[in-house]
C-alpha cells in the first residue's frame, strides 16, 4: 500500500539545503575529495527531490527511475561539445545545471545522489509496525 504523499514544504526546504551545500562544496579552501565529488553527489539527490517536489505522491522507484535517467543523460550530454551547447555551458546556471566536461566519476556520483536520496524517501515512507 503506497504511504502518504510527500510534503512539497518540506521538500522545498531540502532543495534549498541541497543548492546550498552543492555550491559549498566547490570552495576552492575544501579538501579535493569534497570538490571533485559531493557536490555531484548532492546533484543526483537533488534531481530525485525535485522529482518528489512535482509528483509527491509517486512511488519512490518511479522517481528514482526518472530522476537518474534525466540525470545520466544529462552527464552524457557534456560528450557533445558543439558550439551551441559551449555558449550555454559558458553560462552560470547553464554551467550548474549542464556541467562543463564529462568524467566516468560523475555519472557513478549522481547515480549515488538519486540512489541515497530515494533510499532516505523510502524509509521515510515505510508504514511503522504499529500502524501495520
Amino acid at each position: 500500500m503506497p504511504g502518504k504523499p510527500r510534503s512539497r514544504t518540506s521538500l522545498a526546504a531540502w532543495l534549498v539545503v541541497m543548492v546550498a551545500l552543492g555550491l559549498a562544496s566547490r570552495r576552492p579552501s575544501l579538501p579535493d575529495f569534497c570538490i571533485l565529488y559531493v557536490g555531484d553527489v548532492l546533484w543526483g539527490a537533488l534531481f530525485f527531490t525535485l522529482a518528489a517536489w512535482l509528483r509527491p505522491a509517486s512511488a519512490t522507484f518511479g522517481l528514482w527511475l526518472a530522476a537518474t535517467a534525466v540525470t545520466e543523460l544529462i552527464e552524457l550530454s557534456q560528450l557533445n561539445q558543439a558550439p551551441w551547447a559551449q555558449a550555454v555551458r559558458a553560462t552560470r546556471l547553464g554551467g550548474l545545471l549542464l556541467g562543463h566536461s564529462f568524467l566516468w566519476s560523475d555519472m557513478l556520483c549522481v547515480a549515488l545522489g538519486t540512489t541515497i536520496a530515494a533510499l532516505i524517501a523510502h524509509t521515510q515512507r515505510l508504514p511503522s509496525a504499529g500502524r501495520a
